[in-house]
């Protein structure tokens, strides 16, 4: 369930990240599939929690589950109009979330994991930079468009396809 998480959400935040650099509007049409990743990430995530043993597979669920909330809040920004400041600085907790899950798999030895993490905590800090202090948009999108496609959908692939064992 984790990599179709992953999946789903990689492929959220890729697009989050390439339509705004193709086109100057508001970009609706991403409200469509952050909607439907987050709701998926957030249920499959939601489950994998309360059906796993407590340890370091949980808390990659529980961060499924942040990806899923917040590909929510970014639908909810376009749906309701609501401040993209709030969305920045939502990033921001989950990045330093990432930043101390990186940390912590580090020190147990899981190194990969650890490291996905660290990498994961990037796109989120784009989102803080992007929406939460409004500035630097372009470079934030093409960091959001590179994350969610490289190091979410191809961690999930390879979770997928066992070549990642959790």
């Amino acid at each position: 369930m984790i990599a179709i998480c992953l999946i789903l959400s990689g492929i959220a935040f890729f697009l989050n990240g390439f339509l705004p650099l193709i086109d100057e509007s508001d970009n609706n049409e991403t409200t469509i599939i952050n909607v439907l990743s987050g709701i998926i990430v957030t249920v499959l995530s939601t489950i994998g929690i309360l059906t796993s043993a407590v340890g370091s597979v949980q808390l990659l669920y529980l961060f499924t589950l942040l990806l899923g909330l917040t590909n929510l809040f970014v639908s909810a920004v376009d749906i309701w109009d609501i401040s993209k400041s709030s969305l920045g600085w939502f990033s921001l907790l989950v990045a330093l979330i990432a930043i101390a899950f990186g940390v912590y798999f580090i020190v147990i030895g899981a190194i990969i994991d650890g490291i996905m993490f660290l990498v994961w905590s990037l796109l989120f800090i784009a989102y803080f930079i992007a929406k939460g202090l409004d500035v630097l948009e372009t470079p934030s999108n093409w960091v959001i468009m590179l994350e969610g496609l490289i190091p979410m959908v191809a961690a999930g692939i390879l979770i997928f396809t066992g070549l990642i064992q959790l």
